[in-house]
């Protein structure tokens, strides 16, 4: 008995350890072998770390002297623009490809789609920085400048989400403590073992890729008009658009706005001597005008009335705000952004008077995909940036527009155009 278990205890322990041997002989060739040959895309199906390397807006496999790019799907390139490319991603798709093209430096994104500014400033940059030790990847250099995508549609949202699925109270009169210890011990801390994950990761990821989004590119279709703006001196029918935080209160905003805050000191904190500027981009509905009194939201999360059955969150469709509620939050949230990110010695750049010119001119969004900029809104974005960030910006909150003929609704205060481009 005794013979026959030890026979079979041998022969579970060279089973174990022949997986162990292979995975550990695989996840080596497949990171330091072929992840340099791999197709750009790949990239939404692995790791963060491996995905730093593998993008098209740089020079090199292993990016130097370099910007990056910190944010949700804008900094990530999600829009019509991947979408015509049948998501393409060695073919030009967003704002990196446009600033690697005229700045003639490497840019690398950090971004990932539905992240707020605790998963973009300190979760995505501590996968990808704070795995000096892991033998599968080359080492990889300190940026020579973050940009900070700020998404004026749902990153506030998204903090209150982090907040109410981790059980951080927003009335507590420790919030900032909470926020602060929350960081340190679950997004900014890493497992030894991580580094032994990425391989078993980038399996199942691709594994569901295959399973349930193989075909995506060819299901999204334009979306149905549900309300118009104003492109052109006409009407243009628009799906849908994401709103700044419209259904949140006051105290709910300034909760979110102390998430973005503590992200933000994070992030100074692990990077000191790193140029930062924030690049604060609005949300669909405050870049047009709009042929109504009133917009259909896409997306809201109200914390009260926003939780499944499950405990997990839900967002909201179709709910009806005055214009005039979009274009004031927009502004209230630029301004509490610029006072986080200008009293942390960090570049504030307010990309809304250019947005806007542009848009009054042609869409920067849809017609598939009308939350994310297309090819036009992209390389606005970009080009601006690209005569931007070579100096020190410190904008103001900006909330002048150009005023196309026949608009219904118009902001409480009005200014005249600044063509000088710098707004």
């Amino acid at each position: 008995m005794c013979r026959r278990l030890r026979a079979h205890l041998a022969n579970a322990l060279l089973v174990t350890v022949s997986v162990l041997l292979t995975y550990a002989i695989a996840e080596v060739v497949f990171f330091r072998v072929a992840l340099p040959y791999l197709s750009l895309s790949t990239l939404p199906h692995i790791p963060d770390r491996a995905a730093f390397f593998l993008q098209g807006s740089k020079s090199e496999y292993v990016p130097h002297d370099y910007i990056a790019l910190v944010g949700d799907s804008n900094a990530q390139g999600m829009g019509d623009w991947l979408i015509d490319n049948g998501l393409d991603r060695s073919k030009p798709y967003h704002s990196a490809d446009i600033l690697h093209q005229l700045l003639h430096t490497d840019v690398v994104s950090l971004g990932r789609a539905a992240s707020g500014s605790a998963e973009a400033l300190v979760l995505r940059v501590t996968e990808v920085f704070g795995e000096s030790y892991c033998y599968l990847f080359p080492p990889i250099e300190e940026p020579k400048q973050i940009l900070i995508y700020f998404s004026e549609s749902n990153d506030i949202d998204d903090n209150n989400i982090l907040l109410d699925n981790h059980h951080i109270r927003p009335d507590d009169a420790d919030l900032r403590g909470q926020i602060d210890k929350f960081l340190a011990s679950h997004y900014g801390a890493i497992s030894g073992w991580q580094c032994h994950g990425h391989f078993g990761d980038t399996i199942f990821r691709m594994a569901r890729y295959l399973i349930k989004y193989r075909n995506y590119a060819g299901k999204i279709l334009d979306q149905p008009a549900v309300q118009n703006i104003l492109v052109n001196g006409g009407r243009l029918g628009a799906w849908m658009l994401s709103v700044p935080s419209v259904a949140l209160s006051n105290d709910r905003i300034d909760a979110g706005v102390l998430v973005f805050e503590r992200s933000l000191i994070w992030l100074r904190q692990r990077f000191p001597h790193v140029a930062m500027t924030l690049v604060y981009i609005p949300s669909p509905t405050a870049i047009y005008r709009h042929a109504g009194e009133e917009v259909i939201s896409h997306d809201i999360y109200v914390p009260s009335a926003n939780v499944s059955q499950n405990g997990e969150e839900t967002l909201i469709d179709g709910t009806v705000f005055p214009v005039v509620a979009v274009y004031a939050n927009s502004q209230k949230i630029c301004e509490k952004i610029r006072e986080v990110s200008i009293a942390q010695g960090i570049g504030f750049i307010d990309t809304r008077p250019t947005l806007r010119a542009a848009a009054s001119a042609t869409p920067l969004h849809g017609p598939r995909d009308w939350n994310h900029l297309n090819e036009s809104g992209y390389r606005a974005l970009g080009t601006y940036l690209a005569r931007r960030i070579a100096g020190p910006a410190f904008d103001n909150c900006d909330d002048r527009w150009d005023v196309p003929k026949g608009s219904a609704v118009l902001p409480e205060k009005l200014y005249p155009r600044d063509d000088s481009g710098i707004r």
